[in-house]
């Protein structure tokens, strides 16, 4: 048996259902594209799949989708947390009784993870080469963002729909060719509305907007339930992702700021991630209040930990299911 530690490990969550749709083939394009491309890079890692509340009508996680077979370089590993576990997390009320506790199972899969840095990234993402290759030389001093791509389509070219997200904005695109030119408008519009309530009397007198609530203009909050990558040690003390929502939005931006608060330098990678489009759980544009409710939380928290400092931890120290033996497949 191999008990070296990986450089890297990747956490992904998810179970052997037809969420959004199509997870089975979204699932598939992750899971190969991603262990394809950490062997390109010769990268010693580890990529976790954690199953959480399998589904009982469906082919069990093994049988659902081609997984790729562990070699010298990327160990791949499926944690389980089976569905008694589940209901007894939703047993109380505490959390929302949905098929997957997204964050739940990431911080099961983070928490068991044995590479010296962890990302955190969901199970439909296409990782670009480039990116990857950067993954070789990292900073326990910094967390790592990405930009993000939702398509439709095919990557080669043929796009049937593409949104670009960045810091605080996001923008439908034509072509990926107008990236680079939509960062740099990008880094200009963030830095004036992070500059703006220092001229706050000049701007109300002519009646022009004042962004005080700028946390999604200072940290790289957009989407980052997609891509979150820092030094396990950090992971640890901050008790991984806020786990106790009644609704699993903002938990992951909570968990950017938590990481600039413990003084950790933010980096964004050069070439952006790609997410393949699919229908959600949460529509977080409709006027629902517990997302205007979460987003208020967001806002509050994170102001909070910019004025004291500090991070706010979230979990106790049993985060990430520690009290659970869940069970373990190497593949």
């Amino acid at each position: 048996m191999d008990d070296r530690k990986p450089y890297l490990s990747l956490v992904l969550t998810g179970r052997n259902d037809n969420y959004g749709g199509d997870f089975k083939s979204r699932l598939q394009k992750c899971i190969s594209n991603t262990f394809k491309q950490l062997n390109a890079a010769s990268i010693s890692s580890e990529l976790i799949f954690v199953n959480y509340n399998p589904d009982q009508t469906n082919p069990p996680i093994e049988e659902f989708i081609e997984w790729p077979k562990s070699n010298d370089t990327v160990k791949v590993k499926v944690l389980t947390v089976p569905n008694e576990v589940h209901k007894e997390l939703v047993a109380t009320g505490e959390v929302k009784d949905v098929p997957v506790l997204e964050y739940m199972g990431k911080n099961a899969g983070i928490r068991r993870a044995k590479g010296e840095f962890i990302l955190s990234m969901n199970p439909d993402i296409v990782l670009p080469q480039e990116l990857v290759e950067q993954l070789k030389s990292l900073s326990k001093k910094k967390y790592y963002r990405a930009d993000r791509v939702d398509f439709e389509g095919d990557l080669e070219g043929d796009y049937k729909y593409l949104r670009f997200f960045m810091k605080g904005h996001d923008h439908p695109l034509s072509s990926l060719d107008q990236i680079s030119q939509l960062r740099k408008e990008n880094i200009k519009e963030n830095a004036w509305k992070i500059f703006t309530p220092n001229i706050s009397w000049i701007l109300n007198r002519f009646s022009k907007p004042v962004y005080y609530d700028n946390i999604p203009n200072r940290f790289h909050c957009n989407v980052s339930g997609d891509f979150m990558l820092m030094h396990r040690d950090h992971w640890k003390a901050l008790h991984g992702h806020h786990q106790h929502t009644p609704i699993a939005l903002h938990v992951d931006s909570l968990m950017v700021v938590q990481a600039a608060a413990l003084k950790l330098k933010e980096h964004t990678f050069k070439h952006p991630i790609f997410h393949q489009e699919h229908t959600r759980r949460y529509d977080a544009t409709l006027p629902d209040p517990r997302f205007k409710e979460a987003f208020a939380i967001f806002l509050a928290d994170g102001n909070e930990m910019m004025r004291t400092g500090k991070p706010k931890i979230y979990n106790d120290a049993n985060w990430g299911l520690s009290k659970f033996d869940l069970p373990e497949l190497n593949l």
